[in-house]
């Protein structure tokens, strides 16, 4: 049996969150000892885990004193809390999770780094390193790099070299198709009005302040519409002050963190992905398993996530050029059909299980995939 451990930063709501915990069901315990490492000590997740994972954690919740803590101390937190032997190591998320795991030094574990997201363009995770090269040595010292893009392995490489890609996979995030479309028919969501919905967390990179300013110009044009925002984060609040002080709250909602988001992907007429930065957009894959048009800014990721738009509408990332889209769709009901069919032809697809087997073989090194 081999034994293995993933780190992760939390068990929030995000794409790699829920991309974790599809894996840990998948894998076999009767074949694996798996471990789970959280560096902080929060997340929706921790009621779900399967209660075959040994689970522990580092820090009770995010802190300034926890981030001070893990730039300096790193290798120490890694003596404390990687106390036994494994096969495998995998930091499933960039930042914390990667510098902690990085101080292994077993020559027999295999370690792998799980890249979510574009450093070139958000250098969100340089917070964690004391320098830059701090940062790239720590990847230096795993065995393989794993990107959930293509766009964002070519992004890597250009920030932190080449010769660190050489040994890359790209590995796409798994969909479990059925259960989405069962989970879709589970509650109602009135629709009497054309309906746009975005799913995701409520942080920067998502863009939903931009996509409230569109709102906006949408009420100023005397459109009947709603958008319904669905996800929670740390602009939050933010997101709301600006809904309540621009008076949109007739048009937008903020739904908050919904457990199962998807009877509102699937009942609108418009999926829209306001994002200026991603790896790998589950929502936007989602979206496309329900048959639901998409318009997504083109972001890392984004065109794989569209099939370079076999899928879905890419524009330009501007909000400008989101406007002018999503305008189109209510202008032109033979646009937003095609869009429609493009959807339906993507969601066809079922490569679920293929991905978790592809995931299952790089993992345990059965396979190197460049």
């Amino acid at each position: 049996m081999k034994k293995v451990l993933f780190a992760i930063n939390t068990l929030n709501n995000g794409g790699a969150e829920k991309v974790l915990l599809t894996l840990l069901r998948y894998l076999d315990s009767e074949k694996y000892e798996i471990h789970l490492l959280v560096v902080f000590g929060e997340g929706i997740y921790f009621e779900q885990l399967p209660e075959y994972v040994k689970v522990t954690h580092i820090f009770p919740c995010k802190s300034k004193e926890a981030t001070k803590e893990i730039r300096e101390h790193a290798e120490i937190l890694y003596e404390q809390y990687v106390k036994e032997s494994y096969d495998v190591m995998v930091a499933f998320l960039e930042g914390p999770s990667t510098k902690i795991l990085s101080y292994c030094d077993n020559p027999d574990c295999r370690k792998i780094a799980w890249m979510h997201t574009n450093l070139k363009k958000r250098h969100r995770t340089a917070v964690f390193y004391k320098s830059f090269e701090e940062e790239k040595h720590a990847y230096e010292r795993y065995d393989q790099i794993v990107f959930v893009s293509e766009a964002i392995r070519i992004a890597f490489g250009e920030l932190f070299g080449e010769e660190l890609v050489q040994n890359a996979a790209v590995c796409y995030n798994p969909l479990d198709a059925k259960k989405i479309r069962r989970m879709a028919e589970m509650y109602k969501v009135p629709h009497d009005k054309f309906t746009i919905c975005a799913v995701g967390r409520v942080i920067p990179e998502k863009g939903f302040l931009r996509l409230t300013s569109i709102c906006e110009h949408l009420a100023e044009d005397g459109r009947d519409f709603i958008i319904n925002i669905v996800g929670d984060g740390k602009e939050y609040d933010r997101l709301e002050k600006m809904v309540l002080s621009h008076h949109l709250g007739k048009w937008e909602h903020l739904i908050g963190f919904q457990e199962n988001p998807y009877p509102y992907i699937k009942n609108a007429d418009l999926f829209v992905c306001s994002s200026l930065n991603e790896g790998y957009n589950l929502a936007i894959s989602e979206a496309i398993i329900l048959g639901v048009p998409v318009i997504s800014t083109d972001c890392s990721g984004i065109r794989e996530n569209l099939g370079n738009g076999k899928w879905g509408y890419i524009v330009e990332n501007r909000k400008e050029t989101l406007y002018q889209a999503i305008v189109r769709c209510f202008n032109d009901p033979r646009f937003l059909e095609e869009l429609r069919k493009r959807a339906e032809a993507g969601s066809t697809r079922d490569t679920y299980v293929e991905r978790l087997k592809k995931i299952e073989k790089v993992i345990f090194g059965d396979v190197v995939l460049c």
